[in-house]
This record gives C-alpha cells, structure tokens and sequence, in this order.
C-alpha cells in the first residue's frame, strides 16, 4: 500500500536566530532551505519522482512500502543531525488507498498537527563535563573558527560557518538578473555584517526587518483539497491528476516568493548610481527625496547591497536592509503578490510587517516584531472583511512582552482622537485614499500638498508643529491652518483630509511625520533632476 511522508521543519526561527550575528542567520537560513529542498538532503535520499512537494521549510514524499518510508525517515533524521545540529523535524507516514490521494493529503496535514502538539520536546544532555560555553549561543564549545581562532563555538555554529559560501552561493543568484548592465554582478554582493548594510556615519543609522506572508494560503489549499477529494469519488483513479496540481500550485508559490524577492533586488540595483569623491569611484543609493540617498559601503573589493535576504520559502519572505529604504521595498513585494494568479488557487495576496530597529537591536527580537506588526495587518483585514495587501510598520524597539495595541493605545491617542492609521492597505493607486501609496505618494511627496513637496518643505518648523496640533483634533488643525495660511496662502493639506483627518479612522498625519526624514522612495523624484550624485 502507497505511504505518504509529510516533514515539517520544527522552531524555525528559534533555530534561524539562536545567534545574534547576521552571517550566523544567513547561513542558519540556508540550512533550513537545503534540509528540505531537492538540491539539498532530501535529494540525496529520495527519488524526484516520489517528492510531492519540498521547500520553506515542508516536503511531502510518496513511497511504496511503510518500510521505504521508515528506511528514508532513519536515513534523513541521522543527516539531519551530522549536518545541522539543533534543527528539529515532525515527521508523519499515512498510507493511502490507489485513488485517495487528496483525502490522504488533507488527512496527514490534520495527522502532522497533532503531532506537533503532542510530540515529546527535544532536552539534550550538554556540558556535563567542565566545558567552555559557546560565545554566540552559550552551548558548549566544541571548536573554532579558523577566521577567529580566538572564539570558541558549538558545533550547530561551527557547522554553519562551514556552509558559509554555499549560502551566499544560493543568494547571488539573484544579482545575475538585476537588468542593470552597467554593473557586472561580480561587482556586488549580500552584506554578511549589519554595519555594511549603508549605515551612515555620524549619523542615527537604523535598519528594517521585512517580514512578507500571504493571506489564508492554507484555507485555499485545504478548499483545494476538498475539492480534489469530491472528484476523486466520481472517478476510478484520479491520483495522477491531483499530485500533477498540487505539484503546480506549490511550484507557482515558490516562483512567486522568489519572483518577489528578485523584483526587490531589481528594485535597489535600479538606483545604484556612480559617483566620484577625491579622485576615487564610489556608488550610491538615490531617490525621492534626495538628501535621504546614501553611499554603498565596499568590502573585499566588492560594494555591499543595502540588503540581505533572510528567509524565502513560498510565500514566505524575511529580509532585512537599511532602513530609510525598508518600506519601499515592502511595497515592491507586495506590488508581485497583488498581480499574482497561482493555478487552481488564483490571486495570492500577502501582508508585510516592518520593524525599523537600530542597527546593533537584538536581532531575533526585532524579527518577532516584524512578524508581530505583519500579524498586525492580517488582523485589519479580517476585521473589517477587506482583501488585498496590507502593510504596517514601527519604528524602535519593544519592551519583551509589552504588545503593540497597547504601545499604540498609549502614544497614539489623545482626547478620544486616533492618531495613527496603520496598518494601511496597499491601494490599487496614488489617489485611493488611506492607502500607503497614497500616503507614499500624495501625502509625503505630492509637490504642491505633501509634507516634502515645494511648499511645506520651505516651512519645515510648521510640519514639525503637526505633531502636536493634531492632538486637538480636527478643530485644531483647521485653526493652525488658518493661522498659517496668513504668511502662507498656499498651505493645504491633500483633499481627503482637508482637516488632517479621515472621518471614521483618525489622522495619517503622524504616521507621516514619522516617515518625513526616513522613507526614501527609490524612484527619481522631480525635484531631484539635475543634481549630482556624489561630487
């Protein structure tokens, strides 16, 4: 009797973030990409034939006998432990009758859920003896690292450091599909250390956490399933047809993640400009407005990207960059997800939550807190019944255990006004009102109404003065505005909020100000014609 093998990657992002330093995420990141990938372990002991699906962290595997299976499981739990110490698997074997394949499908996703939550949990006897403890994760120590021979290190670390190019080998990938010819991608290269990811010197210098996940994915492909399972009744044998569709679908997500990701990369490579300073050739980042645009930094010969890539599995996405440019590329992945069309689930939309954080935060909090805002967006969308993408961020560090609603409860209310609209969805445009493009767009770069356009940005003390009027509500606004309108006739507000305030929602405007000296919108701006880059 036919057996299917469903593998779920346990604790991925205690696994991921059990150290601190980015070249430790990255390659921890790769570990869990190759532990279930057809290039990685389970290519080395399954047939491609028998792989239903494999990746992000899952893979679903048919086999002959329950004893192929049990043979398989052995073999690939032993790698597990040789190759990637500390990273803990579920695995669940369900045989199937000929021509039940969706029900069996459905029923070993619902197997493998309570298998997580009635598993025993790992407890590993370590450092029994008098050992030195490991100065990433203080496990103990069982080497070094040739590159810092000084550094003592557990053996989950030390096998990442080896893997250490096969990662940035994975990633480089997308740097040969930049369409930009100017620059050979040997030129370019993922940072491996935070501080190359653009910081500025003498400067605040903060990065962001980008976390993507799509919207009700696993209800589309339980829908899915059920269907499947519905035609199978009427038909002798339809297994072929439904491993066919599932296998479609699931490459579809994965090219979609990846499509993605490669739009984000195309996205900075596009505003890589040259410069020269002292003689000597430098690139830069430029955009909207100009004097957010910042130089690249070069290391072993080769200009560091102001991004790293994190996580990439499906529909699943986690990256991390310099932080005057996070929410622009949040807004370019989610662009691909809003076109998207997966066959037999269609249109996949997706969340993105950003935590713009300073550079040295405790790196996987500030990844629960982009997750944590992401969850946020997904929650507006379910509450008010709405579709689409959604977007949402915070700017600094959360205390552990203190939750968003009450951060927001407490600075961003004031006299029964809400001074906050976030989370925002995407928008279909620039004049769709609270939506991020337009408060992007309209509310921040218009050149006539918005807060960096020609005429608020000759009257910068009274932008800054906003943040306090709009605690009086929509009255006070309107009297600042009158008052203001005096020496200025000329100073608006866009339509939609001609008061500072939407009716129902509250007020963009803080969120606004809050992004006035940090979003940089990698696109030319008008106002930005004609200057030099660097000179």
């Amino acid at each position: 009797m036919p057996v299917l093998t469903a593998i779920d990657v346990l604790g991925v992002q205690r696994f991921i973030f059990s150290s601190n330093r980015l070249r430790d995420v990255v390659t921890g990141s790769h570990l869990v990409h190759w532990s279930t990938s057809l290039d990685g372990a389970l290519g080395k002991l399954a047939e491609r034939g028998d792989i239903i699906f494999a990746g992000g962290g899952n893979a679903v595997i048919q086999f002959d006998t329950l004893g192929k299976a049990h043979d398989f499981t052995a073999r690939y739990t032993r790698l597990l432990y040789d190759e990637a110490p500390g990273l803990e698997v579920a695995v669940v074997h369900k045989e199937f009758q000929s021509g039940k394949l969706a029900r069996a499908l459905r029923e070993v996703q619902i197997e493998m859920a309570r298998r997580k939550t009635e598993r025993t949990p790992s407890v590993p006897l370590l450092g029994l003896s008098v050992t030195a403890s490991c100065q990433e994760t203080a496990l103990p120590t069982m080497g070094f690292d040739a590159a810092e021979p000084t550094v003592a290190l557990c053996k989950g670390i030390l096998k990442r450091r080896e893997r250490k190019e096969a990662a940035n080998a994975h990633w480089r990938l997308y740097l040969e599909r930049t369409g930009k010819p100017e620059f050979s991608p040997e030129e370019f290269d993922f940072p491996l250390e935070l501080d190359d990811l653009g910081r500025t010197i003498g400067d605040t210098s903060l990065i962001g956490i980008v976390h993507i996940d799509g919207n009700g994915v696993g209800q589309r492909i339980k829908t899915w399933l059920e269907g499947q399972e519905e035609e199978q009744e009427k038909k002798a044998d339809g297994d072929v047809a439904v491993c066919n569709g599932y296998q479609e679908w699931s490459k579809a997500i994965d090219d979609l993640g990846q499509k993605a990701f490669q739009a984000v990369v195309n996205r900075v490579c596009q505003r890589v400009e040259q410069g020269d300073r002292d003689g000597k050739r430098i690139l830069c980042i430029t955009g909207s407005p100009f004097g957010l645009g910042f130089e690249m930094k070069r290391v072993d010969g080769k200009w560091m990207l102001p991004l790293r890539p994190i996580l990439l599995g499906g529909d699943d996405i986690t990256f991390v960059c310099d932080g005057r440019i996070a929410l622009d590329l949040a807004e370019t992945a989610l662009a691909v997800f809003d076109a998207s069309n997966v066959p037999h689930l269609g249109k996949i939309t997706a969340c993105a939550g950003v935590a713009i954080v300073r550079v040295h935060a405790p790196f996987a909090r500030a990844y629960e807190l982009a997750e944590r805002v992401c969850a946020c967006a997904k929650t507006m969308l379910k509450e008010k019944g709405l579709s689409g993408c959604a977007l949402d961020w915070h700017i600094g560090s959360v205390r552990p255990g203190e939750a968003l609603s009450e951060i927001r409860a407490r600075q961003y209310h004031a006299d029964g006004h809400r001074l906050t609209c976030r989370p925002y969805l995407l928008g279909d445009g620039v004049k769709e009102p609270e939506t991020w493009r337009w408060l992007s767009r309209e509310l921040l770069d218009n050149p006539d109404v918005g807060l960096r356009g020609k005429r608020w940005s000759k009257r910068r003390n009274k932008v800054k003065a906003l943040a306090e009027v709009i605690r009086e509500g929509p009255k006070g606004v309107q009297s600042a505005l009158k008052t203001w309108r005096v020496v200025d006739p000329r100073l608006s507000l866009p339509q939609a909020i001609e008061n500072g305030f939407f009716e129902a929602s509250g007020t963009p405007l803080l969120d606004a100000l809050e992004l006035l000296d940090l979003h940089l919108v990698l696109e030319a701006g008008s106002t930005d014609q004609g200057k030099d880059v660097v000179s």
